[in-house]
């Protein structure tokens, strides 16, 4: 493999749910794990940057796009026996939950939700509905240092609420997991995915250019007590964290417009591309609803996206 078997100047925004994004110096397509294993190591042999996308859902990229190489995982083969199912890293959420029903497997059926890839929902810990990936990974083969592939053990990735030490490492490049889940009933499954699809449809935005939600929901620790009371007697406090969708819309906040990108009226954790909206523009939108948050309530939201050639 040479820099000549990457394309060139390919936009970016393509490839992002949020339809953000210029040009990648580079991209490549890895269409299994080992394309992806040769397009890194000769970009670390040239020290060219690297950045991998799967799903590009939960990502902003430059305006300006990425000085260096973008690898696209789209190595997306599941495989079941028995309990155990293996997914590669460019594998849909959406897919491997649907597959897990149909195989009688119970434990994922909120992955239907998920719009992103395997990999990119490891790295960011992924979850919804009281559930997150890291329950039921076993283990995770990445590309590591020095060019070597190794499996790491769930226990060795530093799992916590959206978050992995896969966030802290960029350089490394997870390949492919291994699950483990337990036998259910799959008409029970089949009616879990419908109802998980039903909710989503209420309660978020469809259709739109989107990163899901922008925000990580805040401890409910670090929320003022009056607010976290009356988040309490609204619901919308879950595991201990406070909704960042129901602080933004408790700030009437719904709606506010920066350029062409806007926060969803549907819900306060959505923020849209309405069709001409940039970077530079949802950077701003995410800075102002940061800052209303923390002087009127007192509440630092952190953003959950990827922020790529900034």
């Amino acid at each position: 493999m040479t820099l000549d078997d990457f394309e060139q100047h390919i936009l970016l925004a393509q490839f992002t749910s949020f339809k953000i994004g210029g040009p990648a110096q580079y991209f490549y397509r890895a269409k299994t794990s080992d394309d992806a294993v040769a397009a890194i190591a000769l970009a670390r042999s040239q020290q060219l940057p690297y950045v991998v996308l799967s799903g590009g859902t939960n990502v902003l990229v430059s305006d300006k796009g990425f000085a260096g190489l973008v690898v696209k995982m789209e190595n997306d083969v599941i495989t079941i026996f028995d309990t155990i199912v293996k997914a590669e890293s460019g594998a849909s959420m959406a897919v491997m939950a649907t597959k897990t029903v149909e195989a009688e497997l119970t434990g994922y059926e909120w992955g239907i939700g998920i719009p992103g890839k395997v990999g990119g929902a490891i790295r960011g810990n992924a979850g919804c509905f009281g559930r997150d990936i890291s329950m039921n990974l076993k283990r995770v083969r990445v590309l590591y240092e020095q060019d070597d592939v190794v499996w790491m053990e769930a226990k060795q990735c530093q799992f916590g609420y959206r978050d992995s030490l896969f966030k802290r490492h960029p350089e490394w490049v997870i390949l492919e997991a291994e699950f483990a889940f337990e036998k259910g009933d799959s008409e029970l499954g089949k009616k879990k995915l419908r109802e998980y699809i039903q909710y989503r449809r209420e309660k978020q935005p469809q259709g739109v250019a989107s990163a899901g939600s922008l925000f990580m929901n805040p401890m409910s620790s670090e929320v003022p007590a009056d607010i976290a009371d009356e988040a309490r007697t609204a619901g919308v406090e879950r595991n201990d964290r406070i909704s960042a969708g129901w602080l933004i819309d408790k700030l009437g906040l719904k709606g506010k417009q920066i350029g062409g990108v806007k926060i969803s009226e549907k819900h306060g954790n959505f923020f849209l591309n309405t069709g001409a909206g940039t970077a530079n523009d949802m950077i701003e939108l995410i800075r102002y609803a940061q800052q209303h948050v923390h002087a009127r309530l007192g509440i630092q939201l952190h953003e959950e996206v990827q922020y790529i050639g900034f």
